[in-house]
């Protein structure tokens, strides 16, 4: 099923919150945990807004709908295998 077949059954819009903080990642204890397991650096925390109520039983539609949102695959970053952060892309899930 394609992306927009996705939207159209399950309507689920995304939009990225760049602006959204997350004060755990500022955590002194948090922060001394990532070191401690190298993570410091490799993650990252990104928030999206959606502009329908989330109903459980659409569970499956959602996820479908969030992976293959534009918004999303031009603005989720992801950690590559060199190290370098990247958007998620033409990355789809069937």
């Amino acid at each position: 099923m394609s992306a927009v077949e996705w939207r159209g059954a399950a309507g689920f819009a995304f939009r990225p919150l760049p602006q959204k903080a997350f004060p755990c990642l500022q955590d002194r204890d948090i922060r001394e945990r990532l070191l401690k397991w190298s993570m410091q650096g490799s993650i990252a925390a990104q928030a999206f807004s959606f502009d329908q109520q989330f109903k459980p039983y659409q569970k499956d539609e959602f996820v479908m709908a969030f992976f293959n949102d534009q918004n999303v695959t031009s603005n989720l970053k992801l950690l590559s295998a060199s190290g370098q952060w990247t958007t998620l892309g033409k990355f789809r899930i069937n």
